[in-house]
């Protein structure tokens, strides 16, 4: 039994809608990185989905699914460096 693209496309949207809510409605530093990382994870189905369905032979999606994890955990350093959790204590990353 195979699940069809649609099944993912229908998850990866869901997903997305999720972390774009979350991104235009917190003020809160973790949780815009985590409305970030959804919207990047729905991506990363996206292209795997993809990638299975149309050339599983071609490692590129995977490459950049662990490129989507890289910016996940750059992000969380990020925080754990800032010690805030308020978007508006970010003015320094202005430039």
């Amino acid at each position: 039994m195979t699940i069809p693209l649609t099944a993912y496309l229908i998850v990866a949207a869901i997903l997305f809608a999720i972390g774009l809510y979350t991104v235009i409605a917190q003020r809160s530093a973790v949780m815009v990185l985590m409305g970030v990382e959804l919207l990047l994870n729905a991506i990363g189905l996206n292209i795997v989905s993809f990638w299975r369905f149309t050339a599983p032979t071609d490692y590129s999606a995977q490459i950049f699914a662990i490129l989507i994890v890289t910016i996940g955990a750059v992000e969380m350093a990020l925080y754990r460096q800032r010690r805030s959790v308020q978007v508006d204590a970010y003015t320094e990353l202005k430039r």
